[in-house]
């Protein structure tokens, strides 16, 4: 039947947008559009169902791929002028940003700021991004691999907030097949990335070797993959509402470990994850989460478990505490104040200013800075939360730091009268930049 697939593919993004409540008249939304086939068959689609007057497009051009990337960002300027659909595009060096550790973490953080800031830009209340029922059934096969616990098993979320507005996923009930026939219907051309082609990559792999597989024993693996991933959302929320009752006792940072025992197991990952998120990690994963209940279970006053996110879990007298390893590793750093020449911060650890270090180190990393700075400069540990400004975006410190080494992670932040101008391994900040040259050494 000719357009069946169109049909198909239309049924279901309307019947999501009902379920969801995705898109309200008049509203705006901000299509993330690399010009692979999954966004060319969400910006067409929703050309389709909501009008060009609805739709912003943004292309990113993360700058790995030279003359392919280019060409990608090309491709989509041009889908947009013949469909008259306004088109924005930005580059961002996520190379220089991350240089080789962290890439695929850091590459997700600037594209989501970046949709964040153009979609209050433009005035959009959502931002519409392309996952399939395939990238969830990948991720799902991903979050089982690696031991996460009910927030991974739940697979991407149909919609989260970000900002002022919302990030929604109109295709997630959609497979990689209907997007293709789809594609393939509508006479719709794409770009094709070359490295997913590289299965040295955890989520190419997946795609290519394990997903395959699964298909041959059903067909509809990436079906029953959203079906079990709802079904996982709905359990907990419940759990998380009965962890949010327990939590409001305890608004410290910590809770008695005695309650947390008589705690259900589903009750307690939620309570302990909350926890975990309220001294700034993020996710925790099911096998921090056993080490937790182990320091617990055990009642040994003083017994501590270091998590990631630079995080140490202690059983301090009766309570579950959460500290940062940051400020109990290397208290003596706390704001010292910096000097033309040697500054002292650690052990081991030093700040030039104005003067080239001399004999071997482990680590230097240079900066240049104004020097109507140097009469308000200090050095201190980074903190929970914090962010700084370079390149035109701010930057938030934990998510500039995801994936890098626990040396990485302790190295201190210069800051002067304005806040963080500094943090070694990354840009000065946008406006501090000068010829005062600033050194920081780990021997």
């Amino acid at each position: 039947m000719k357009n069946n697939h169109t049909k198909i593919l239309l049924e279901k993004v309307t019947l999501l947008n009902q379920k969801q409540n995705f898109y309200h008249h008049n509203e705006k939304t901000l299509v993330g559009f690399s010009g692979g086939a999954d966004s060319v068959t969400l910006l067409h689609a929703l050309y389709t169902l909501l009008g060009k007057e609805r739709l912003v497009a943004l292309h990113i051009n993360h700058m790995l791929r030279g003359a392919e990337a280019d060409g990608d960002e090309e491709f989509c300027r041009d889908f947009c002028q013949q469909r008259e659909i306004p088109f924005l595009s930005q580059k961002i060096d996520v190379k220089a940003l991350c240089g080789d550790n962290g890439f695929e973490e850091a590459a997700r953080n600037v594209r989501y700021k970046a949709f964040e800031e153009a979609a209050e830009a433009m005035q959009c209340a959502t931002v519409s991004l392309a996952h399939t029922a395939s990238d969830n059934l990948e991720t799902l096969i991903f979050h089982l691999c690696r031991g996460a616990g009910a927030n991974g098993l739940s697979g991407i979320p149909v919609q989260r907030p970000l900002g002022k507005c919302t990030v929604v996923r109109p295709l997630l009930d959609v497979t990689r097949e209907e997007i293709l026939a789809y594609a393939e219907e509508n006479g719709l051309s794409f770009r094709t990335d070359s490295t997913n082609a590289d299965t040295a990559y955890t989520r190419n792999f997946i795609r290519a070797e394990i997903v395959p597989l699964m298909k041959k024993i059903n067909p509809s693996a990436e079906e029953n993959a959203r079906y079990a991933c709802a079904a996982v959302t709905d359990l907990q929320a419940l759990a998380e509402k009965e962890a949010e009752a327990f939590l409001r006792a305890h608004r410290d940072g910590g809770v008695p470990a005695d309650e947390l025992r008589t705690l259900s197991p589903a009750i307690r990952y939620p309570v302990l994850e909350a926890l975990y998120r309220r001294a700034g990690g993020q996710s925790l994963s099911r096998a921090q989460a056993l080490k937790l209940e182990e320091i617990v279970s055990e009642r040994k006053t003083g017994a501590s478990v270091s998590l990631s996110g630079n995080l140490i879990a202690r059983l301090d007298g009766k309570n579950l505490q959460f500290f940062h390893s940051i400020v109990e590793n290397d208290s003596k750093m706390w704001k010292t104040s910096l000097s033309f020449g040697k500054n002292t911060l650690g052990e081991n650890t030093f700040l030039y200013i104005g003067e080239k270090p001399d004999g071997e180190f482990r680590y230097c990393a240079e900066a240049k800075i104004t020097a109507d700075s140097l009469g308000t400069l200090f050095a201190r540990p980074r903190e929970n939360g914090e962010s700084y400004r370079f390149g035109g975006m701010t930057r938030k410190l934990k998510k500039l730091l995801c994936g890098r080494s626990t040396a990485e992670k302790n190295r201190p932040v210069v800051c002067d009268g304005d806040g963080v101008i500094w943090l070694p391994g990354f840009p000065v900040a946008d406006g501090k930049s000068g010829e005062l040259s600033v050194y920081y050494v780990e021997k």
